[in-house]
């Protein structure tokens, strides 16, 4: 391996460490990059020779990834070039950072390859080099990152919010700035400020009137949040009383579920669609608590499809979209999904956010009118069952006896905590943010007390049976 010259440099805020660069002997010279050194998209640039008298075939791969605050964001991008005989080009791969703070680390890999549409191979590297920058925030900006700032389970992970100026520019937003003010505060470019703010609106989270920006969905700050958080403890604290006294009725509705041939007496046959009534932490969690009071409180009569329309990778739900800063204390823990297929619907809940995997153009996809593919990460070990709703709709009635008051009571409350705080309404984000924290708590709680166990990674999928279509 042969290694340049360490240098430091220092370039505004930013610290520069470049790394080792490692040449293979693939007669084709790669000289000095000319990295970008501020975020956004924009171009690695750099000469190549071709010593050889066949013309070649380049890929080139730019890593950036972020590696010592809360958020870790990771970009990565390849370029193609097609290198002439005997001929030495400039080359502009494209580098895309984002706007985070903190330690980056940077790669510029260049692959001689066959064909710039296959799969790169590890021996077809014949050059890298690292770098090690550091974005330093302006002293105006620190009390916009010093308190991590949480969003809804899965658009926390979207590139659009993976970083740490894409959340803080939502509490500048919320103040009123405009788009230039937040550019001359943090010390970038316009245009920058302006390619985020647009994001914003292609998604539905924001929008423009007259040249001034405006959030569409609610940011909640810690005093509203710790306010929000006392009701969420009271009313969780309620749930479990509730649920705790309707237990032995609820056995009553299964037993005679059972009598009346509804469903199977075997607590081993998963694939019949009331066997998960057997199973009361998935059937508490995610059935109880989600499917029946979670839809009754968030959204009351319409169905609960936090994701309609969209899918867990590009996660564009302006319905359900809040901000709330003051950490992780003030969040829910669980993560649910309705999904509709044709006359069948599929439920995912975790008690934790599961390990979702997107494939890699997921957002091109999007931006073409297709859904992309996605799946649950093999390690997640999701646990499945069937269910007949018609089967399970009496036994869930059982369990939530009596909870329709406090239903309705604290929705009253969350609406006049919203209003102390300057919101006009208590939005369908506002309620799914408040219940995710009302269940999880409940979940801990009941399992705390003894009354639910549970079951393996917390990570369950519910499927109905399959109806047939009348003709």
């Amino acid at each position: 391996m042969v290694c340049k010259v360490i240098r430091v440099l220092l370039l505004g805020g930013m610290s520069v460490l470049a790394a080792c660069a490692t040449p293979q002997e693939r007669k084709i010279a790669v000289g000095d990059i000319d990295l970008p050194l501020r975020w956004g998209e924009q171009k690695a640039i750099f000469e190549v020779t071709n010593e050889t008298e066949e013309a070649r075939f380049l890929t080139v791969e730019t890593e950036v990834q972020f590696t010592d605050s809360y958020l870790s964001p990771n970009r990565r991008a390849r370029s193609h070039f097609i290198l002439l005989p005997s001929a030495t080009q400039t080359v502009s791969a494209v580098i895309n950072i984002p706007g985070n703070y903190g330690q980056a680390e940077i790669s510029v890999s260049v692959y001689d390859v066959i064909d710039t549409l296959d799969v790169i191979l590890p021996d077809q590297k014949l050059f890298e080099q690292h770098f090690s920058v550091v974005f330093h925030a302006p002293e105006a900006v620190l009390g916009y990152v010093q308190e991590k700032i949480n969003l809804p389970p899965r658009v926390a992970e979207h590139p659009y919010f993976d970083n740490e100026f894409s959340r803080a520019f939502l509490l500048m937003l919320n103040e009123g700035r405009s788009l230039e003010d937040i550019a001359a505060l943090v010390e970038i470019d316009v245009p920058f400020v302006r390619t985020v703010f647009d994001q914003l609106v292609d998604y539905g989270y924001a929008t423009e009137s007259k040249g001034f920006p405006e959030l569409l969905f609610p940011v909640i700050e810690v005093p509203e949040a710790e306010e929000a958080r006392q009701l969420a403890e009271r009313t969780a604290n309620s749930l479990v009383r509730i649920i705790s006294d309707n237990l032995s009725a609820y056995r009553d509705v299964v037993d005679s579920l059972v009598a009346a041939g509804k469903m199977t007496g075997d607590q081993n046959k998963f694939l019949d669609g009331g066997a998960v009534l057997y199973r009361m932490f998935p059937t508490i969690a995610a059935l109880s608590l989600w499917f029946d009071m979670g839809q009754r409180f968030i959204t009351r009569s319409a169905p609960l499809l936090i994701y309609n329309g969209t899918d867990p990778c590009n996660a564009r739900i302006p319905d359900y979209m809040y901000a709330v800063r003051g950490g992780d204390y003030f969040n829910g823990t669980n993560f649910y999904g309705l999904f509709y297929m044709g006359n069948q619907y599929k439920i995912l809940y975790g008690d934790s956010l599961p390990e979702i995997e997107c494939e890699e153009n997921f957002m091109l996809k999007r931006s073409r009118g297709r859904m992309p593919m996605w799946n649950m990460a093999k390690s997640v070990g999701q646990e499945s069952f069937m269910i007949d709703t018609i089967v399970v709709r009496p036994a869930l009635a059982a369990l939530s006896n009596g909870a329709d008051s406090l239903l309705s009571r604290t929705s009253l409350d969350l609406k006049d905590i919203a209003s102390r705080h300057g919101h006009l309404k208590a939005t369908f984000g506002a309620h799914y943010w408040f219940w995710n924290v009302v269940a999880s708590r409940t979940v801990v709680k009941l399992t705390a007390a003894g009354l639910i166990e549970r079951r393996g990674s917390g990570q369950f999928q519910i499927q109905s049976l399959r109806r047939k279509s009348r003709k």
